[in-house]
């Protein structure tokens, strides 16, 4: 009895589990009619032809790409055959290759536009139906397979949707078929990395400049024109041919020294739009103590603050190390090796940066706006003379006369202090002296009158004339007992 029970209550798990799946999958939208259950992992290509694929075509309703496989690396056939990245696309053949299905999907091909799974050369396909279409073919130009990717699949978080619109969601995976079958497919991979950009797809390794030894900016107005350049990496940098008023700011030219240390490029312009990129606004010509040279080429920004970009690049490299004087045979071998790599790390970086030469690329301006400056921006500001000539008496508060500063000194910022009388009234502190005495009111009240008048009055005149003596006499002191007695 108790295993019969048994028995019964693991079908009834079985069915709620089917039960379960297919609601899950059914809540999506309403674009699944029927789920399948599988206990097994299933591949959607049963043997993909990954090392025979030399070319993969990604298509959509409006805008395609080519990647090819070149005889040294895969290029972009919209760019002209620039490299494109081998990497994102040696991983997208792989995922596929090792595409798993999460579970296949009943559905008639009349709801195929559900799920974004309508061939995109049909004319009567809506863009939002239309697949993102992915052949891949062999060196001479031959079908191999391809895969359509259809609506991504989101799941629900189980949480409100913080930015309004009912529950979060999050991309979980992708409807997806065969070309040569009708089968419908979820799998795991959501594919946000498939584009029909070809800027997206370019190798985006771009010349690096290092240890500048020298740079120099040329431009067509030649007074504006300069050249800088240090004798060693630790130095600052000094100027060229300068005239003896000349003396450069170095907090203006320490950004010099890292002058293209990290480009990036946006895109490579081709065709008829290359021909009206023009790069020859301003010119940087770098020498770096690795004997590198350098010739880079801009153009004027647009209104996306971008700019065209040509390069030229050379290098003097030196093939052989000379020995030092009392090295041991184990010493030399090891500077022999160093050197050696060096060599090699220099020649591959030459290597890459010369096939960049010839084409036009599009960048961003930051990547010259701090070096693109005219020479007297480069130096040093004149600090401004205290005095320069301007009358003393500005320097007085309005209405204040002072009849025998003319013998002073003009720098000495006597005057402020002689206008003590203002300032002085406080420091007489009657009122404070006042307060402790409890000195009776009426008697204190002329009293205090007295000072009042004679600040004005009779002590003004007789103190604007001994101003120098100022730190000696300081009247209103001196006057402070007067109210006490």
């Amino acid at each position: 009895m108790a295993t019969k029970t048994l028995i019964r209550l693991l079908i009834a798990l079985a069915v709620l589990g089917a039960v379960a799946l297919v609601l899950h999958f059914a809540g999506s939208g309403g674009a699944v009619s029927e789920v399948s259950s599988s206990t097994s992992k299933k591949q959607v290509f049963d043997n993909f032809p990954i090392n025979d694929i030399a070319k993969v075509v990604i298509k959509e309703k409006d805008a395609s790409v080519t990647l090819s496989k070149g005889a040294a690396s895969w290029e972009v056939a919209e760019r002209e055959g620039y490299p494109a990245g081998a990497d994102p696309i040696v991983g997208l053949l792989r995922k596929i290759w090792d595409l798993n299905v999460v579970q296949p999907v009943t559905i008639g091909r009349a709801q195929y536009g559900r799920l974004s799974l309508l061939d995109p050369a049909a004319a009567e396909t809506k863009a939002e139906e239309a697949a993102t279409l992915l052949t891949f073919q062999d060196k001479e130009g031959k079908d191999l397979a391809s895969l359509w990717l259809g609506k991504v699949y989101e799941r629900s978080e189980g949480r409100p949707d913080p930015f309004g619109g009912g529950m979060a969601k999050t991309d979980a995976g992708r409807y997806v078929k065969r070309g040569d079958a009708n089968s419908v497919y979820l799998v795991g991979e959501t594919f946000s990395d498939v584009k029909t950009e070809a800027a997206g797809w370019l190798d985006k390794n771009f010349f690096k400049v290092e240890k500048i030894k020298s740079i120099e900016i040329v431009t067509a107005s030649k007074a504006d024109d300069w050249k800088l350049e240090r004798a060693g990496e630790a130095d600052d940098f000094t100027l060229a041919n300068a005239a003896p008023s000349e003396k450069i700011d170095p907090n203006k030219t320490s950004s010099m020294k890292a002058a293209f240390a990290n480009p990036q490029f946006e895109d490579v312009f081709t065709g008829e739009e290359k021909g009206k990129q023009k790069t020859g606004t301003s010119t940087f010509r770098i020498v770096t103590f690795d004997n590198f040279r350098y010739e880079i080429s801009v153009g004027e920004k647009n209104d996306l603050n971008e700019l065209p970009l040509s390069l030229k690049v050379s290098a003097e490299l030196t093939k052989e190390r000379k020995p030092g004087p009392e090295e041991s045979d184990e010493e030399k071998k090891k500077l022999d090796q160093e050197f050696t790599d060096q060599l090699a790390v220099l020649q591959k970086k030459l290597d890459q940066e010369k096939r960049l030469e010839g084409h036009v690329f599009k960048v961003r301006s930051y990547l010259v706006d701090s070096i693109s400056k005219k020479r007297s921006e480069l130096m040093e500001e004149k600090k401004e003379e205290a005095a320069n000539g301007a009358d003393p008496a500005q320097e007085i508060a309005p209405g204040i006369s002072l009849p025998g500063l003319q013998g002073l000194p003009a720098p000495k910022a006597e005057a402020p202090k002689a206008e003590a009388p203002k300032a002085e009234a406080p420091k007489a502190e009657a009122p404070k002296a006042e307060a402790p005495k409890a000195e009776a009111p009426k008697a204190e009240a002329p009293k205090a009158e007295a000072p009042k008048a004679e600040a004005p009055k009779a002590e003004a005149p007789k103190a604007e004339a001994p101003k120098a003596e100022a730190p000696k006499a300081e009247a209103p002191k001196a006057e402070a007992p007067a109210p006490q007695n």
